[in-house]
């Protein structure tokens, strides 16, 4: 970026640092050239005003926001092997050039591609429901804010708040359900012959007394991914999943779902929190209740994608790399704001304010956009294959993907632990000092297999409101937060300043 880019004032201060600092291998340019080569030694540069720079840059002058804005709804949600995700690739090349970063590329690898289909209906028929609504009393074990906004009126059959998990079958299905409360009581009732020719509701609900939801949802999500295969070898028809979220509303969210070949597929199902404590309640109050589902989802031949990389070129070890990034496809209910647009643009604003600054890195620092997370991961595998192959060496990465919400802290290898530890007092002053034992990601986790060494680290935001919007509909652009999502740009960009500063 040109020097009429960056506001003035931040400009004039990191000018006059240059200038007092001058003996000491300048990695601040304002703009100016960079250091020749035989200049440049171990950094000694004050951090405080670095760290300052970089908050104070995102705060008056941001792009992530702005840049996700188009993403959102430009191009929208990037399913991938879709043409969404395919437009959005040629938008993030197009974007990242214009900055002029070193190097922009793209990795070739083919991904997966299932499709929802125009048909996606779930109906309850329950006449016990029926008059409980009839009554104006609804029953308490179900009766929470959602069902109050949407106020139902007596009909037929009720259109249920429900959408195909990714990878799903389609099929026309009926039957009655049968809730399952735990993966204990999933074999139990499966091999009690409970669950032949039902439709099964796994109903294992987020534990609210958790404080980091993430836990929570990693007490439950199995339910969603592998539950298709034990509820179908005891003949079950179909399987509905209660959505992964704390909150309770009319909201399904979606996720990928796994079958084995040897075990006859059946539907998989995402019904809102809120319908899951209906169904739990009808199914016990209404023997005679149905549920009729009616997918067309298909899963399609693969398709050629790609990872989307930009990078700025380390000057003392340009053969070291830095990775952070997110991933760039999403599923297609929303629009992928939060999982993963806000990680994407996470790693593109870092580089762009390091590059802003006139920071010269010591290693090569790659902004990357990982495709096919979601339900695949064949972008991080195929990154990770072509690192070995190329025999690079990537000695650290940084992977954001909780969402765009205040930035908190910090996972972090052991390995690194000491070192980034020493910045905990000046994180602190920018509400980023919680650095927990950890760090690492879908994506990065295959460079383990290439290096051990590879030093990991995870972006931790505020985990509240994640769930709120994870993998559904409401996972758009009106739901982020401009300031969060720039303080944690600062926040990664500090971090991978950081690790620039320490590693060798």
């Amino acid at each position: 970026m040109s020097i009429s880019a960056q506001p003035a004032d931040i400009v004039e201060r990191m000018r006059a640092y240059n200038e007092l600092n001058s003996p000491r291998n300048i990695v601040f340019s304002g703009g100016l050239s960079s250091p020749l080569p035989n200049q440049i030694r171990r950094i000694t540069i004050d951090d405080s005003v670095m760290f300052k720079a970089l908050f104070d840059l995102v705060l008056t002058d941001g792009h992530a926001y702005k840049r996700l804005g188009e993403l959102c709804k430009g191009i929208g949600s990037r399913l991938s092997g879709s043409d969404n995700a395919e437009r959005g690739i040629v938008w993030a090349v197009s974007m990242l050039k214009s900055y002029q970063f070193d190097t922009v590329f793209t990795q070739s690898v083919m991904v997966p591609r299932w499709e929802r289909g125009e048909i996606e209906s779930v109906k309850l028929y329950s006449k016990v429901l029926t008059n409980q609504l009839k009554s104006g009393k609804p029953s308490d074990d179900y009766n929470c804010e959602a069902f109050v906004e949407a106020n139902p009126k007596p009909q037929k059959f009720y259109p249920l708040n429900a959408c195909a998990l990714g990878g799903s079958v389609g099929g026309h299905i009926a039957g009655t359900v049968i809730v399952v409360n735990s993966n204990r009581a999933l074999d139990s009732m499966g091999k009690a012959g409970l669950l032949r020719g039902k439709i099964v509701l796994l109903n294992l609900a987020f534990d609210q007394t958790l404080l980091n939801t993430f836990q929570a949802y990693g007490g439950c999500v199995s339910q969603r991914v592998n539950g298709a295969v034990p509820c179908s070898k005891y003949g079950a028809l179909a399987v509905l999943v209660r959505s992964m979220s704390n909150r309770c509303d009319l909201h399904p969210h979606t996720g990928v779902t796994h079958y084995e070949d040897s075990v006859t597929k059946i539907p998989m199902v995402a019904v809102a929190t809120a319908v899951a404590d209906l169904l739990a309640d009808i199914s016990i109050k209404d023997p005679n209740h149905r549920v009729e589902i009616d997918l067309n989802c298909r899963t399609l031949p693969d398709r050629l994608s790609a990872n989307v990389i930009a990078s700025s070129v380390g000057l003392q070890y340009p053969e070291k790399i830095i990775d952070f990034g997110g991933h760039f496809d999403s599923w297609d209910e929303g629009e992928g704001a939060h999982d993963d647009g806000a990680g994407c643009m996470h790693a593109f604003e870092a580089l762009r304010l390091l590059k802003a600054l006139g920071y010269t890195p010591r290693h090569t620092l790659r902004c990357v956009f990982w495709i096919n997370e979601e339900n695949g991961l064949r972008g991080g595998t195929e990154y990770a294959r072509l690192a070995a192959e190329r025999g690079e060496n990537h000695i650290a990465a940084l992977e954001s993907d909780r969402g765009g919400f205040v930035p908190r802290g910090f996972g972090v290898d052991s390995a690194i632990m000491p070192g980034v530890k020493m910045y905990q007092k000046l994180l602190n002053d920018y509400g980023i000092g919680t650095i927990e034992k950890g760090g690492g990601g879908a994506d990065i986790g295959p460079l383990k297999k290439v290096n051990p060494n590879t030093a990991f680290v995870s972006f931790i935001p505020d985990s509240q409101r994640y769930f709120d919007v994870h993998h559904a509909e409401t996972d758009v652009f009106e739901n982020v937060n401009k300031r969060e999502l720039h303080l944690g740009a600062a926040a990664v960009a500090a971090m991978i300043y950081i690790l620039d500063q320490q590693l060798e």
